[in-house]
């Protein structure tokens, strides 16, 4: 929400702060409400509470009436700062859909109920409120200005009570564990009494003649949720699956945990045998793979010789029982179950990610059995970035995004050997993590084979483009240094546009050519400098010599210099013939004549107000480097080649420096876009999907790269108005295990503060 979006309209802006300040004084109430119910609940748990609950119970009660007057004065002030925070436009984290799977890696048991009791007690206040706040939302959005409702812009929406209440326990010195149990009580408190301030709000606004926005239903994707409905009920709560990934339900003496057997199998001497099961059949056919180009034969065979070793299982009995509950009666503690669990909850959700192909979705779905033993062995395998079996997933799953059909051209012979991969992994015995290893191992030298060409040319357009910028970086210096010259005051406009413009590159690209570093080795700057001599008013009669004698040379040098840089003829043409005309009024001058507008000499103020905007980040691509790096601009349709690209700087707070030297050390999307972050593009009316695989480090420039090597590459400014337009769109900018494992997450978070069984 911006600071210009939020504005409400005119006629109820008083009206609308005035909502803001009644909702923040209530604040005092409603601490007070909270604080005198859990007052009452702690007084009557003390009554009954055994002698080893008692005095936790009294040092509760001792610190809540220690703590009640700075709450209650400190909350209704919290509030307005939390409102104006928001109507100003800064940005609020969500609570709940924000936990991520690396997150709870990191979180501690603390940590964790913290996250829970927050968001049990928004959920409270959620359901305790919702009729209300419905109306509300409709009335506060139509304050606004709005025509339809957008719940977000409700400034006194129940996240931000809950969150300000939160930040208010969490600033005293209470321990956290005391102020997390009031967290339960006065959230239930607060959810229970923000219905009537939410239908006090609506009165008001009602009576000042507010009526509510409409409501309108939109349907899209929801990527962060992609299965969970099924398997929601299974009980996986946040507790749980953090003592999970912290290792707390490890068994030590289990000898067949992967950890053991990683060290047995792995750090030992090398002596001791693999098992017979496994080391002559899925090695010798995977190295096989990775060094012979006929993938289909040889991966018929692995499949051969894995069903002919792996024990036979009655078929009665697997149709009988599923393999996933077989290996659940296998499972062994908590931790086998829980990483079972969560395994099966992983592979759902990316079986039911739309980014997927349905032949991708399968192929994960036809792995399962192997990830689900794998999990006996290792129930934490999927927390390890680079264990083979989830880095497995990942590149199945990411490369797969490159094809925007099964019929597109290049899938299939993608498709091929992961499919043959995964069937391998279906049949053969999975004791440790090699056989997803060697897996891992064929499909990148399969893949790397088939990508070779293709990264030549991505390493190639990197290559050009980084030059480019360089130029253009050293370009920009050159140009400050021509308008700091005292005859550029008095020099023509479109004298010093040259010199700034095209002729600045023909400088940078002479000292970056230059393995000396001179300053001028080319002799740029001499003809600059003669440039601007034989174009300054007011020759005398001793100097039509000196111009006469030097037109020609001058001409030939400056044709000279913009061939370096493959300017284009046409626009040199243009050039010249302006610059032609300002020599003819200096070697003959009309009697009386005014000079011609274009040759009108400008003041120092003027001129610097002439570059100011175009300077800030203007970029000049040779047609072959636009060629090589596929380059675009905003206004193609395609989309055609530009010759200057005045790009807009990065974005910044206001009053910022827009000083061109003084840009990001490294690189920096364009807002919304993320380097790997898959988009799509119109492209002659069809769209092409591509992927950001470069941005310069100044974060000038991006290149987007697709199948078969093909790659766009555009400026900032480009890039920001495309994404405006729709032209181009992020397909999916999170990886698909990422987002499964953080569904997996939210499930748990789910079943940790669902309040409504």
């Amino acid at each position: 929400m911006t600071t210009q979006d939020a504005q409400p309209a005119a006629p109820y802006a008083a009206l609308f702060d005035g909502c803001l300040r009644e909702a923040a004084d209530g604040g005092g109430s409603l601490m007070e409400m909270m604080v005198g119910k859990l007052r009452l609940s702690l007084q009557q748990q003390l009554r009954t509470a055994g002698a080893q609950q008692r005095d936790a119970l009294a040092e509760s009660l001792r610190l809540l009436a220690r703590h009640e007057a700075r709450l209650c004065a400190g909350y209704p002030q919290a509030l307005q700062a939390a409102f104006a925070e928001e109507v100003a436009g800064q940005k609020v984290k969500p609570m709940v859909a924000a936990l991520s799977f690396d997150e709870l890696e990191l979180m501690d048991e603390t940590q964790v109920q913290e996250s829970v009791e927050v968001a049990r007690a928004l959920q409270v206040a959620l359901l305790a409120s919702d009729s209300q706040l419905t109306d509300l939302n409709a009335l506060i959005c139509a304050a606004q200005g709005l025509r339809t409702v957008q719940a977000h812009r409700n400034p006194v929406r129940p996240e931000l009570y809950v969150r300000t209440l939160r930040n208010q326990l969490a600033q005293t010195d209470v321990p956290a564990l005391v102020w997390l149990s009031w967290m339960q009580h006065m959230g239930a408190t607060l959810g229970q009494e923000l219905g009537a301030v939410y239908a006090s709000l609506c009165t008001s606004l009602r009576a000042h003649g507010v009526a509510q926005a409409a409501y309108s239903v939109t349907q899209t994707p929801d990527l962060s949720r992609p299965a969970s409905v099924s398997r929601d009920a299974a009980g996986l709560t946040l507790a749980q699956l953090r003592r999970l990934l912290a290792g707390e339900l490890d068994t030590g003496a289990d000898q067949n945990s992967f950890a053991a057997r990683f060290a047995r199998e792995f750090e030992s001497s090398g002596k001791q045998p693999l098992p017979p099961a496994f080391a002559h059949t899925v090695p010798a056919a995977f190295e096989a793979l990775q060094e012979m180009k006929q993938v289909d034969q040889v991966m018929q065979r692995l499949a051969q010789r894995a069903s002919d070793s792996a024990p036979t299982v009655p078929a009665a009995a697997q149709a009988a029982m599923p393999v996933s509950e077989q290996l659940r009666q296998q499972a062994r503690g908590l931790g086998q179950a829980l990483g079972l669990e969560v395994v099966a909850l992983m592979v759902e959700n990316i079986t039911r990610d739309t980014r997927l192909l349905a032949p991708v979705q399968q192929a994960v779905r036809d792995l399962e059995p192997a990830l689900l033993r794998l999990a006996l062995i290792d129930p934490r395998f999927f927390s390890h970035k680079q264990h083979p079996a989830r880095r497995l997933i990942e590149q199945m799953t990411h490369r797969s995004l490159a094809y925007r059909a099964a019929d597109a051209a290049g899938f299939e012979a993608f498709l091929q050997p992961l499919r043959q991969a995964v069937d391998a992994l279906s049949s053969v015995s999975i004791d440790s993590a090699e056989p997803f290893e060697f897996a891992l191992q064929s499909l990148e030298a399969v893949w790397d084979r088939q990508e070779e060409h293709e990264r030549e040319q991505r390493k190639m357009a990197m290559q050009v483009l980084a030059q480019a910028e360089q130029r253009n970086e050293m370009a920009r210096g050159v140009a400050r240094e021509m308008r700091e010259r005292p005859e550029a005051a008095l020099a023509p406009a479109p004298v010093m546009m040259f010199l700034c413009g095209p002729w600045a590159q023909v400088v940078a690209q002479a000292r970056l050519a230059d393995p000396h570093g001179a300053v001028d080795p080319a002799g740029c700057l001499t003809v600059a400098k003669n440039l601007l001599w034989s174009t300054q008013p007011g020759f005398e009669k001793k100097e039509i010599a000196r111009l006469t004698g030097m037109i020609a040379p001058l001409l030939g040098q400056l044709r000279e210099g913009l061939a370096r840089i493959e300017y284009p003829a046409a626009e040199a043409d243009l050039f010249f013939n302006q610059l032609m005309a300002l020599h003819q009024q200096a070697l003959k001058p009309a009697p009386g004549a005014p000079a011609p507008a274009d040759a009108k000499t400008l003041a120092r103020e003027k001129l610097e107000a002439m570059f100011r905007d175009a300077d800030q980040a203007r970029l000049w691509l040779a047609p072959s480097e636009a060629q090589q790096s596929g380059f675009i601009e905003a206004t193609d349709s395609l989309l055609s080649r530009p010759r200057y690209e005045p790009a807009q700087p990065a974005p910044g707070p206001a009053g910022a420096s827009h000083d061109p030297v003084a840009a990001p050390a490294a690189a920096t999307p364009a807002p919304g876009v993320s380097l790997g972050a898959w988009v799509e593009l119109q492209v002659h009316g069809r769209w092409t999907r591509m992927q950001l695989t470069w941005a310069s480090p100044r974060g000038n420039l991006f290149m987007f790269t697709g199948v078969k090597g093909s790659t766009h590459s555009m400026t900032r400014h480009s890039l920001d108005q495309l994404l405006q337009d729709g032209t181009l769109r992020v397909f999916s900018d999170q990886a698909v295990v990422d987002s499964a494992l953080d569904a997996v997450a939210q499930t748990a978070m789910r079943n940790s503060v669902d309040v409504t069984s």
